[in-house]
C-alpha cells in the first residue's frame, strides 16, 4: 500500500498540484490525503471509503486506475488472509456482545417498544387449516364409500329380482358363439 501511495505522491509533485487542491477537488480532508499518500490504510474505518477514494485519486491524477486498484485488492487480500480465524471469530463475538448491550441499555417508552412478533396466529391457522382438510377426507371417503356400497347394493337387487334375464342371457350368448 505504500507503493500506491508513493505514486500517488510522486504523480501530484510531478503535475504540480498543491495538496490544498487536491483537497478541494476531491471532498476529502487533509489528514485523509496524508494517510493515503503515506499508505496508512488503518487510518481509514471504511475499506470501501478507501477504495473508492483510491479510484478517485488515481483518474485525477491521470494514473491507471485499473492498475491502481488491482495491486490495492491484492495487497488488500494479502492483508487479510494473514488474519486467524479465530481472531475473525473473537472480534464477531464482541460486536454481537456490544449490540446487545445496546439494545438492553436503550431508554423506551410505551411508545417505542419494540413488540415481539408471535407466530401464535400461524400456528393457529396451520392446525385449523388442518383439521379442515382432515374433516374434508373424512366426508369424502365416507362419501366414496357410501355410494360405492350403494351402488354395489342396486347391482345385488338388480342381479336378485331378474335373475333368470341373467340366466337366459348367458344361454344365448353361448348359442351365438
Amino acid at each position: 500500500m505504500k507503493e500506491i501511495g508513493e505514486s500517488f505522491r510522486q504523480a501530484r509533485q510531478t503535475i504540480g498540484i498543491s495538496k490544498e487542491e487536491v483537497i478541494k477537488d476531491l471532498n476529502i480532508t487533509e489528514s485523509q490525503l496524508d494517510n493515503l499518500e503515506d499508505g496508512n490504510i488503518n487510518a481509514f474505518k471504511d475499506v470501501f471509503f478507501l477504495k473508492e477514494t483510491i479510484k478517485k485519486y488515481a483518474k485525477y491524477l491521470n494514473l491507471d486506475e485499473d492498475d491502481i486498484l488491482d495491486s490495492f485488492n491484492d495487497f488488500m487480500f494479502s492483508y487479510t488472509s494473514r488474519i486467524p480465524v479465530n481472531d475473525i471469530l473473537e472480534q464477531t463475538r464482541e460486536l454481537k456482545e456490544l449490540e446487545k448491550l445496546k439494545e438492553d441499555n436503550k431508554v423506551v417508552s410505551p411508545y417505542t417498544i419494540k413488540r415481539k412478533k408471535s407466530n401464535l396466529k400461524y400456528v393457529i391457522i396451520y392446525i385449523v387449516s388442518v383439521i379442515i382438510l382432515i374433516i374434508l377426507v373424512i366426508i369424502i371417503v365416507k362419501y366414496l364409500t357410501d355410494s360405492n356400497q350403494l351402488e354395489l347394493n342396486n347391482i345385488i337387487n338388480l342381479i336378485e329380482r331378474n335373475w333368470w334375464f341373467v340366466w337366459m342371457y348367458q344361454i344365448e350368448l353361448q348359442f351365438v358363439e
